[in-house]
């Protein structure tokens, strides 16, 4: 049976729609080698992120991923697979010059990010969008005073921020585990594969190689 991964495919260059409109990016580059090496038919799907751990928890996805930071509270819920990429614990807030702190802020957040846990930990005044570039949307509207997101180190956002009068005035520390894939809880042959697959990309170098050719 075809394995359902499923991505929203928002994040440049971890995983992205390209102008063929194909997913395209580093983790479709390991997803690929990993069905490959395991001999699985993968198929895969778009959906909102706040509908990948749902979906794999419920059945609906075998695996999901799309710059998937490792979490205490996500550990709850799923399973992951070793960590593949470390992830920048330093996340942004955009906003135009002269902005309130975020503790004084409306702050835009993508729904089921970690962002949007992080706001609500610290009581921040907020809004959920379902995407990414509804956040930003929101922002530009004047909707919200600030958008919080995954927004450092990413060439699409710069020129956003640049071309939209915006600037990254405040930034927050959000520690994780690094970037990962999860599975259903329990689903142990399946992040046995993925873990095995993983193991041997390390150690024969394709790891380093896909990692170099998306980010250096």
């Amino acid at each position: 049976e075809p394995v359902v991964i499923g991505t929203e495919a928002p994040f440049p260059a971890y995983t992205y729609v390209d102008e063929a409109g194909e997913i395209s990016g580093f983790e479709r580059d390991i997803m690929d080698e990993i069905c490959l090496r395991q001999g699985l038919v993968c198929t895969w799907e778009l959906a909102n992120f706040d509908e990948l751990i749902p979906g794999v928890m419920s059945g609906r996805f075998d695996i999901v991923l799309g710059g998937m930071a490792v979490t205490p509270e996500r550990q709850r819920l799923v399973d992951f697979t070793q960590s593949y990429s470390n992830s920048d614990s330093e996340e942004w807030y955009v906003g135009r010059p002269g902005a309130p702190d975020p503790a004084h802020a409306l702050i835009g957040v993508q729904s089921g990010t970690v962002h949007e846990d992080h706001a609500r930990k610290l009581g921040h005044r907020y809004q959920s969008f379902p995407t990414e570039p509804q956040v930003l949307q929101a922002l530009v509207e004047g909707q919200v005073d600030l958008a919080f997101g995954p927004y450092n180190t990413r060439l699409d956002i710069e020129e956003f921020v640049q071309s939209n009068g915006l600037d990254f005035l405040y930034s927050d520390m959000i520690p994780d585990e690094g970037v990962a894939m999860a599975v259903c809880l329990g689903n142990s042959q399946l992040l046995d594969q993925l873990n095995a697959a993983l193991d041997a990309m390390r150690a024969d170098g394709t790891l380093e190689s896909i990692e170099t050719r998306w980010f250096n």
